[in-house]
């Protein structure tokens, strides 16, 4: 009956909530605003990859090139990359 009782205690302090600690005062520094995001810079060098599966082959392999090398075998690589 006492390890029934220790068992039902020591389940009580495991489920119970732990204390979070006192939130942090907001500071001055405003935080980047979600559209003032970095853009990758793309240049002519810039390369493209995408996962392919190679004839007689099931396995997906990544193959990246150049816009142009995509466009020479006719990719054509959408301009929102």
């Amino acid at each position: 009956m006492k390890t029934i009782a220790t068992a039902v205690i020591a389940s009580l302090f495991a489920v119970a909530p732990a204390h979070a600690a006192p939130k942090a005062t907001p500071t001055a520094e405003p935080s980047p605003a979600v559209g003032a995001l970095s853009v990758p810079v793309r240049n002519a060098k810039t390369r493209y990859c995408y996962k392919t599966e190679m004839t007689g082959s099931r396995i997906v392999s990544r193959v990246c090139k150049t816009r142009d090398a995509w466009k020479d075998i006719g990719v054509i690589v959408p301009e929102s990359l």
